[in-house]
């Protein structure tokens, strides 16, 4: 609002100027400091959301906010939203935005990336992403019952449900009161 009310001062202003003064140096003839900011590149693998906008507008008004996006399977870390301040620069500048591949979530009651009594090897090392496979093995005294290996998918889940480690231990049964030692092997989840 103050840049267009700002030209329209301008316009008016030079509507009542003599038209051989118009060549005057001293007439203004644009303003260019207009509040605002620059558009801004979007982060590699995502884009930015701008709302109301042309393709031919170059600077943004004061208070404008865009809001970057990712590709598919991706997620923005870092901030998200951009606000343009009165001084012509984005809010949060210094922090980097980019678009990282989907980090798989887990649950507390579904934590995929340990085993009770045995060991998960992640493959790369580091946040579970699509793409990453999981290796599951027992420690000694341990057997694996279920599948070995689980692959995270495009989805965010993984292709296979988490194993458990049994114990091939001798263990003690209650029965009608009574105690009995029976071998046999322990469900560890």
């Amino acid at each position: 609002p103050v840049c267009l009310l700002l030209l329209r001062s301008l316009f008016l202003n030079l509507l009542s100027i003599p038209d051989q003064e118009m060549m005057s140096p001293a007439v203004p003839h644009a303003v260019s400091s207009c509040p605002g900011c620059a558009i801004i590149r979007p982060p590699r693998d995502g884009g930015i959301r701008y709302r109301g906008l042309t393709q031919d507008v170059r600077i943004l008004p004061v208070d404008y906010e865009i809001e970057y996006i990712c590709r598919e399977n991706r997620q923005i870390a870092g901030p998200k939203v951009r606000k343009c301040l009165p001084n012509g620069t984005w809010t949060d500048m210094t922090q980097l935005s980019v678009c990282r591949e989907f980090i798989i979530s887990s649950s507390p009651s579904d934590v995929w990336t340990s085993l009770e009594n045995g060991r998960v090897t992640a493959r790369p090392p580091g946040p579970p992403a699509e793409g990453t496979v999981l290796h599951y093995s027992c420690n000694s005294g341990f057997t694996l019952e279920g599948r070995n290996i689980s692959h995270c998918t495009k989805l965010g889940k993984w292709d296979a449900p988490k194993p458990t480690c049994l114990c091939e231990c001798g263990f003690v049964w209650e029965v009608e009161g009574r105690k009995r030692r029976r071998g046999g092997r322990l469900r560890s989840e």
